[in-house]
């Protein structure tokens, strides 16, 4: 089994386009891990991002590795330590730090098993100098690094592109000495903002449960809460695709970020608030670099949080297609498909879009602050159809805040309306396009209005999904999806969850529990952390974290939410000063 491992890994750098190999002789040694399979990981740009950011010094050699493919885990499982790179095939004990990407809560798991198949001790406190550090970084843990704060040396909160070459600085001057394990890491936490170790701060618990304060241990030297690192990308390159891979399910495409954020304020998105100030690359640079590689690859997915919000968006991929680019595109609005974005994507021969509606009703959007009409998604729906992109994918959540059984009626009635729209304009193409709904669990997420929010809960949602289905069952051409309610719980868990959260990951990741298994046998009711709805005033266990974003503007925002009031997007060109994410 072993040997078939070795192959396979040997067979996905063969089909790689862009690999970074170095010599290991007198260089920092780092190993990169995506808590996943090769395929999902490589898909990942911010991934793909660090991998750059960590080989550009020269005395760095940074290797990927990454979570077992199924068919290899009896094998690993039975051999502890035989979890190896990627480009070099070493054990994971041989590198200095071993440093998660982590871009979801559910991989959590994944991510301590690997440590487990490395020979690596889990925990932190069982680790010595004998072994690597562990880190951390990525969206998931900038929101709420707690559930893994026991498993962790320390955590990279905020962007790379500033954050990485400043700790690889003190890492290297810190290190020179060979300090102490202990003494290596207050060196890092205090010296590099953005770095947070937790085993340097203190949780103390109310008799309630609710977490009471967060504090520096007596005599550590740290900063009372932990900056989140934003980068200037004025300053940067855009993050682009680094390797080209097959195996993948962007497949040797070159993905190009244009922009960091999204100004529109959804109150249920994270990355809306966490990522503020929007910023975008201007696209005289973004031509430069997406330009770069187009000769052989000519397939450029350009990504964002709201790509058809770029306000060069049109010139950017006019200029891209007459170069001769098939452009495809992480996200769009229905209020934002203009002709010239239907022109591109008819050009590079799209079957299908997808937009997000997120709800049935303009009365929930407007209290989402998703700011979208009826009218709007339907005239999107007819630019699209004019042009013969006849399937759609229509994304929905369910377990909003304040939502109803209108509400979810709602959402029948606009596949129906879309439907009804996409026949009247196709009537005479020969054609029928197909309708599909992809409906969600909505999990509340740190950071945002919603925080306070509890989580509706898996019969309940389980409910409110078969009445959607039920609606739609004999529908023609529309086909619905649901996700799992009960993962959307354990996400809730770990995104919500304190320190003591991280015993229902021991549970699973080491203990061979499954996670229904898990949740019975801890000591500790998951529901306090998913379920509750949070009051005006708790500490919130993220809040060692100071994300830039005021706690006053994000409860302002959730009682305007509840209100069913929508708000203004963001406008840092206009020197807004509402969120507290701008101020200097």
């Amino acid at each position: 089994m072993l040997k078939n491992h070795r192959q396979k890994r040997q067979q996905w750098l063969v089909e790689e386009e862009g690999t970074i190999r170095k010599d290991w002789s007198g260089k920092l040694r780092i190993a990169l891990a995506f808590p996943n399979r090769y395929s999902v990981g490589m898909s990942n740009l911010g991934f793909q991002s660090v991998y750059s950011l960590l080989n550009l010094p020269g005395d760095v050699v940074c290797e990927r590795v990454f979570y077992p493919e199924p068919e290899d885990m009896a094998a690993l499982g039975q051999s502890p330590g035989r979890l190896v790179s990627l480009e070099s095939q070493r054990s994971l004990r041989e590198f200095d730090l071993i440093a998660f990407s982590i871009p979801f809560e559910n991989d959590y798991p994944h991510a301590i098993e690997m440590l487990h198949l490395a020979g690596i001790p889990p925990r932190a406190e069982a680790r010595d100098r004998s072994h690597p550090l562990v880190a951390a970084g990525g969206v998931a843990v900038f929101l709420n690094p707690e559930p893994l704060a026991d498993f962790l040396d320390f955590l990279f909160i905020g962007e790379g592109e500033d954050l990485v070459p400043e700790f690889l600085e003190a890492f290297r001057r810190t290190g020179e000495d060979d300090p102490p394990r202990a003494e290596l890491l207050e060196t890092l936490a205090r010296e590099v903002p953005g770095i947070y170790v937790p085993s340097l701060y203190r949780v103390n618990y109310r008799s309630d449960g609710q977490v009471e304060s967060i504090e520096p241990r007596a005599g550590a030297r740290v900063p009372e809460r932990v900056v989140y690192r934003r980068a200037d990308l004025s300053r940067h390159n855009p993050c682009q695709t680094v390797i080209l891979t097959p195996n993948t399910e962007f497949s040797n495409v070159e993905l190009v970020e244009i922009g960091r954020g999204c100004g529109r304020g959804c109150r249920f998105c994270a990355a809306g608030f966490v990522y503020r100030p929007v910023r975008y690359h201007a696209a005289d640079k973004l031509l430069l670099h997406a330009g770069g590689r187009l000769e052989g690859h000519s397939r450029i997915g350009l990504v964002s949080a709201a790509v058809s919000d770029h306000p060069e968006i049109s010139a950017l991929c006019d200029a891209l297609v007459d170069r001769g680019a098939s452009l495809s595109f992480s996200s769009l609005r229905a209020d934002t498909i203009t002709p010239g974005i239907v022109s591109t994507l008819e050009a590079s021969r799209h079957q299908s879009v997808a937009i997000a509606p997120e709800a049935g009703s303009d009365r929930l959007r407007r209290a989402i602050n998703k700011n979208l009409e009826v009218e709007q998604i339907y005239a999107a729906v007819e630019r699209l159809t004019e042009r013969g992109i006849l399937h759609l994918k229509l994304y929905f959540m369910i377990g909003l805040p304040t939502e109803t059984n209108e509400d979810l009626d709602a959402v029948v009635e606009l596949a129906k309306g879309i439907k009804h729209h996409v026949l009247k304009v196709s009537r005479g193409l020969r054609r029928l396009g197909t309708i599909t709904l992809s409906v969600n669990s909505f999990v509340p997420k740190p950071f945002t209005p919603f925080q306070w929010s509890g989580f509706a809960g898996v019969v309940e949602l389980k409910e409110r999904a078969r009445r959607i289905q039920r609606a739609l069952r004999k529908v023609p051409n529309v086909r619905v999806h649901f996700d799992l309610p009960k993962w959307a719980y354990v996400q809730a868990l770990l995104a919500r969850g304190d320190r003591r959260a991280g015993s229902f990951l021991e549970k699973v990741a080491l203990g061979g529990l499954s996670w229904t298994q898990a949740l019975k046998s801890v000591p500790f009711n998951p529901d306090f952390w998913v379920m509750r709805e949070r009051d005006r005033d708790e500490l919130f266990p993220w809040e060692i974290i100071e994300c830039g974003t005021s706690r006053s503007y994000l409860w302002d925002e959730y009682m305007r939410s509840l209100e069913g009031r929508s708000s203004p997007p963001c406008r840092p060109e206009e020197n807004c000063r509402r969120c507290g994410a701008c101020t200097p």
